[in-house]
């Protein structure tokens, strides 16, 4: 499981602060433990030897006196203990009352040696107990301000992502906010903002071309297309010629529909696809766009069926006429011999539109939401007819956009689709 990088930071900073702090309160306390022993050991040969020195000098008779003001008394225990292991004088705490010194310490005492004996007395259960209590507690707060530290540094980071979440391919222009403080966050946004002019720069260098080029090919094929045309009227010509003409005539016409919807779409992006919209009737409309491709209709031997009533909206004629040869031409091209394609106008809660159905194939559902993406083909397995630019459909949906319309497609595997585009109504 991948945790959040704040909550990895607040993780590893409370653990490297645990650690320190137990090896510190290790150190001190081993320290400490030292320390209080030499002081103890200090105190414990300097009083011995002042009361040794005290009985040799003044006798037993002053012992006692001395010894109260030597021995140490409160908290701590002291006492004198007789030759039979008697306590003769007990100062301090209750455990002062008996014997403290272990056997083999009063033994060697009897014999005339000095020792030092560690010894351990009392319970031991509370030992340490405000250590425990505030240890976890400091360790909880300190995991809190480290929690509120990751998040505002990391604060200009999630503002960057979110922002450049943010900028599609038709928001090149926008930038990331670059922080005031030049570390690594400001040189991280100055390097996504590089990356992003370098991306717009590119895309409007492909843009450019896809418009020159496509600008520059009108010209040459409208010349083929036109000689073509003088060409096929010669009554002498004979009819594989003619053949082979019409069907280049076909394919040039085919190479200027993709030549004149590249430009479409260069202009769409430069944001001037302009319409000269005007009062048009769909019926109309979808007559003239699919008088020109009987001839590709019959070809294939489909049926062009029009059930196109009047029906009134705002439109640009010309990427109207542009939209609906792009779905005839779709619809034929992936209909099979023998089949139909239906072109109906329909008019519904204040939209107009124009629906062309097909009974081919049909498009999987998985690939129904990328139909009208640029590019974009279904599975080639489905034949030969499949082929195509992938911009026809593309084509569709921005001039619909354009227009304050929609486009969308209705489709069920072997059953064929249907690809409808509405606009808004209107009747001036």
């Amino acid at each position: 499981m991948s945790f959040p990088v704040r909550v990895r930071l607040t993780a590893w900073y409370a653990v490297l602060l645990a650690a320190i702090v137990v090896a510190l309160s290790t150190f001190l306390v081993l320290q400490l433990k030292d320390d209080l022993e030499d002081a103890v050991n200090r105190e414990v040969r300097d009083a011995s030897a002042h009361l040794a020195e005290v009985y040799t000098n003044e006798g037993a008779q002053d012992f006692r006196d001395i010894s109260a003001t030597v021995l140490p008394t409160g908290a701590a225990a002291a006492q004198i203990l007789s030759s039979d292991r008697r306590v003769v004088v007990g100062y301090g705490d209750r455990l002062a009352r008996r014997p403290i010194a272990p056997q083999s310490a009063f033994e060697a005492a009897l014999g005339g040696h000095t020792s030092l004996a560690t010894v351990h007395l009392g319970p031991s259960d509370q030992r340490y107990r405000a250590l425990l209590l505030a240890g976890p507690a400091a360790l909880a707060a300190t995991a809190v301000g480290g929690w509120w530290l990751a998040r505002k540094a990391l604060l200009p980071v999630e503002r960057m992502t979110s922002k450049a979440a943010q900028i599609g391919i038709d928001r090149l222009d926008e930038r990331i906010d670059v922080p005031a403080a030049k570390d690594e966050i400001g040189h991280l946004a100055d390097t996504l903002n590089a990356m992003l002019d370098r991306l717009q720069q590119g895309v409007e260098e492909k843009h450019r071309l896809v418009a020159d080029a496509s600008h520059e090919l009108r010209t040459p094929l409208a010349a083929m297309r036109a000689e073509l045309d003088v060409s096929l009227i010669a009554d002498d010509l004979p009819a594989e010629a003619r053949e082979v003409l019409e069907s280049t005539r076909e394919e040039v016409n085919r190479m200027s529909r993709i030549v004149d919807n590249l430009l479409t779409l260069a202009r769409v992006d430069e944001g001037r696809l302009e319409l000269l919209t005007t009062r048009v009737d769909l019926g109309e409309a979808a007559a003239a766009a699919a008088r020109p491709l009987r001839s590709l209709a019959a070809a294939k031997h489909v049926r062009l069926d029009l059930d196109a009533e009047p029906e009134l909206a705002r439109a640009d004629p010309q990427r109207l006429h542009q939209a609906l040869t792009n779905f005839i031409e779709n619809a034929i091209k992936f209909t099979q011999e023998g089949g139909a394609v239906q072109i109906e106008t329909w008019r519904d809660n204040g939209e107009v539109g124009v629906t062309v159905r097909d009974n081919g194939p049909g498009i999987p559902a998985r690939d129904s939401a990328h139909v009208f993406d640029r590019f974009y083909r279904a599975d080639p397995a489905r034949g030969r007819a499949g082929r195509g630019s992938g911009l026809g459909l593309a084509i569709c949906r921005e001039i619909a956009d354009a227009h304050g319309g929609r486009v969308w497609v209705e489709s069920e595997e072997g059953k064929g689709s249907a690809f409808s585009l509405a606009l808004p109504g209107g009747s001036d």
